[in-house]
């Protein structure tokens, strides 16, 4: 029976890291219009979209011009083929390892949202400190800077007590400040993982 349980739960975390990369393939394929009306892109959003959808409607996952909601639903995927790919190693089941499966899935939602952030700050970063000065911004930076200004400057006035500073300066702060954030929040999750997991409920 035990077996048997197990290869249910192997063949369930199959499925869904497959979905999952069918879903990444999806998202990735939004970004070309010809692609993503293409036959495969047809076939993958009649598939996928109905999942997608489900996270496109909440609006906590958007900040400002940034939609966060399909990162939102690939790592849920991962999440939960990653609970059923544990659950099918043989072992007792125990409320400890299920409330810490539970935590990590929910530290892996908040990470890739910080993760993204991060990536978005240092390109942005990187593109200002290679303009040299230069001021004329085009349309697209400027959209990203009105969508990133809230948050970067929000981060940043946890440390500069109201005093107003330069946007690179910003950046720079609230990139520090993230991955602080990332790496502090990996070891307390992975330390208290540890301790919910050797409970033995």
């Amino acid at each position: 029976m035990a077996g048997m349980l197990s290869r249910v739960f192997s063949i369930i975390s199959a499925v869904l890291t497959l979905y999952m990369m069918l879903c990444f393939v999806r998202v990735m394929l939004s970004w070309f219009p010809r692609l993503q009306y293409s036959t495969v892109g047809r076939f993958l959003s009649t598939l996928c979209d109905p999942y997608l959808h489900l996270f496109r409607g909440l609006r906590f996952l958007r900040f400002s011009a940034f939609d966060f909601s399909p990162a939102i639903a690939l790592c849920i995927l991962i999440a939960l083929a990653n609970i059923f790919s544990n659950l099918a190693m043989p072992g007792r089941i125990t409320l400890g390892f299920i409330l810490a499966m539970l935590l990590t899935m929910i530290w892996q939602l908040v990470s890739s949202v910080i993760g993204f952030l991060i990536v978005i700050l240092v390109i942005r970063l990187v593109v200002i400190l290679l303009q040299r000065g230069y001021s004329a911004y085009g349309s697209l930076w400027d959209q990203f800077d009105r969508a990133l200004n809230p948050i970067v400057f929000r981060i940043a006035s946890l440390f500069t007590r109201g005093q107003a500073i330069p946007y690179k300066t910003a950046l720079i702060v609230s990139i520090v400040t993230l991955a602080a954030v990332l790496f502090a929040g990996k070891y307390a999750i992975s330390e208290l993982s540890k301790l919910l997991a050797a409970l033995p409920l």
